[in-house]
């Protein structure tokens, strides 16, 4: 279980908290060591979804060091936080948004038009209640329908190629049951349904010279299937997808392991079916998949346990998967004009979870280690000062801070960090000025944190330099022995170490993070 604050409509409040919550208030759901719920998996989803939009409006995708604006991961992330009832706000800017990227998304409409994009496009005008006949000023239900072929197939217009498949298929029948009074066309279902493979499977791609279903392509099927009253059809899909779920619940697409997107769309059309308790097992395993307070982007829902992927794009197509809610039925209306934030007492609102050093910040925090600040921040690219670096080493070592006067003039005893700048000072592991001072507001060196964590580990010295800039450092033998330990790692590539550079708050946790697992390994 996992902490809330705000609820959508997919929330589930326990009776424990039920009392705590008041419409317009804040909603909070208390940790447990209960299996995920879906309920509450699905908002913390949808949460983390909503923060991801840039500008407001919509979700970008980066590819070769670039990135771009994405309409149709954009139009995913309007189904989805429609069907979890929260964030209005930003599927409204998201559909504004989209409708001034019909000719980019969808084509020109005459030497250039996708048939997929359109459907998709139309499905969001009808999910936000918005007219797709005149949608970015464009008839898309015109457009669409000039794509549809004798056979009943839409495919792409298009000088670069037919991109079209059953994918497409499915969402021009799903698109063209909600957009109109008299529906899709017989022949367009029919297609689709002819395209089975033997074992009752939806093949991606139409037309090839060996049949594989596709777990993906099946979950799109059954939902057109059910969109257009096929229950011949959508019985045969789902007996074949039914065969394809794990014992755990999960699927996998084309025999690969098993992932979100496939286990997504699977619970959609498992649920749109009444297979109740294999939607259930499926949503149960994507809210186990989902990331929680102790990884780097809480309430995410990686592609596959072992592989990330694109977080956001894994997000928006497993979150329909944990609210049951499919194309056909998703709708904006009523949905709540925020999105819940995951309460999680160890985030820090100005760390980019994409960060290296996200996940020993964390950590850290969470081991109480680090601290942030008090109004939720931790500040990663300030410099650390000698007095701050003390109590996070003392804490990270685990030794018991010092009670009363310190032997240093500047440090007196109601000071915050007084305890573990003479509990250290006691252990040898850190020194002050010949003055007598400590100077617990000046921010510290690369060089002097690496020879603090150095001594705490109680390493010796290394002659030989593994850093280019060091000859002549003062604490040169103790970088290349945190370096040798695999602590100390270099700047630019690699070669060297930028001694006098200030030390950064988000850096010395990741040295107390890799510091932390030498000590506690030796």
């Amino acid at each position: 279980m996992r902490i809330l604050r705000g609820s959508g409509r997919s929330a589930v409040v326990g009776i424990a908290t039920l009392a705590m919550f008041v419409p317009g208030t804040t909603a909070v759901f208390a940790q447990t060591t209960e299996d995920p719920d879906p309920s509450e998996a699905a908002a913390a989803a949808a949460g983390w979804l909503a923060t991801q939009f840039a500008d407001g409006e919509r979700l970008e995708t980066t590819f070769d060091g670039q990135t771009y604006p994405d309409a149709g991961l954009t139009a995913d992330a309007v189904f989805a936080l429609a069907g979890a009832g929260v964030a209005g706000d930003r599927i409204e800017a998201a559909t504004d948004w989209l409708e001034t990227q019909v000719a980019s998304y969808t084509g020109d409409g005459s030497t250039e038009t996708y048939a997929g994009a359109t459907a998709k496009l139309i499905l969001v005008a009808e999910t936000t209640g918005r007219d797709a006949t005149a949608f970015g000023d464009r008839d898309l239900v015109t457009q669409l329908a000039g794509l549809e072929d004798a056979d009943g197939r839409f495919s792409d217009a298009s000088q670069w190629g037919d991109f079209s498949n059953a994918l497409t298929q499915s969402l021009a029948i799903v698109a063209l049951e909600r957009a109109t009074a008299t529906g899709v066309s017989d022949a367009a279902v029919a297609f689709l349904a002819d395209a089975a493979c033997a074992d009752g499977g939806i093949p991606e791609q139409f037309a090839t010279d060996a049949c594989t279903s596709s777990v993906d392509a099946t979950g799109f099927a059954v939902q057109a299937f059910l969109a257009a009253d096929d229950a011949e059809a959508a019985d045969a899909a789902v007996t074949w997808l039914l065969d394809q779920q794990a014992a755990d619940g999960s699927f996998g697409g084309g025999g690969a392991t098993a992932n979100t997107n496939s286990t997504g769309l699977s619970a959609v059309a498992l649920a749109a079916a009444g297979e109740v308790e294999a939607a259930a097992a499926a949503s149960a395993w994507l809210a186990g998949a989902q990331y929680d307070c102790a990884d780097v982007a809480p309430g995410a829902v990686p592609y596959a346990p072992t592989d990330e992927g694109d977080l956001k794009r894994a997000t928006a197509q497993a979150l329909p998967g944990l609210t049951g809610v499919g194309l056909f039925g998703t709708t904006g209306a009523g949905a709540d004009a925020d999105a819940p934030v995951l309460d999680c007492p160890y985030r820090f609102d100005d760390v980019n979870y994409r960060s290296p050093h996200a996940r020993p910040i964390t950590e850290l925090a969470e081991a109480g280690v680090v601290m942030g600040r008090n109004d939720g921040t931790f500040a990663p690219a300030e410099g650390v000062t000698r007095a701050q670096l003390a109590s996070f080493v003392g804490r990270a070592a685990g030794i018991e801070p010092a009670t009363g006067e310190t032997e240093f003039s500047d440090v007196p005893a109601d000071h915050t960090h007084a305890g573990y700048i003479q509990a250290l000072a006691d252990a040898e592991v850190i020194s002050g000025y010949d003055d007598g001072t400590f100077r617990p507001s000046q921010v510290v060196r690369r060089d002097q944190a690496a020879a603090l964590i150095a001594r705490w580990l109680g390493l010796d010295p290394v002659d030989t330099d593994r850093f280019t800039d060091i000859a002549g450092r003062t604490h040169r033998g103790l970088i290349n022995a945190l370096a040798d330990a695999g602590v100390a790692y270099g700047t630019g590539d690699g070669s060297t170490y930028s001694p006098a550079r200030t030390l950064q708050r988000d850096q010395v946790a990741s040295l107390l993070h890799r510091a932390f697992e030498v000590a506690t390994a030796s």
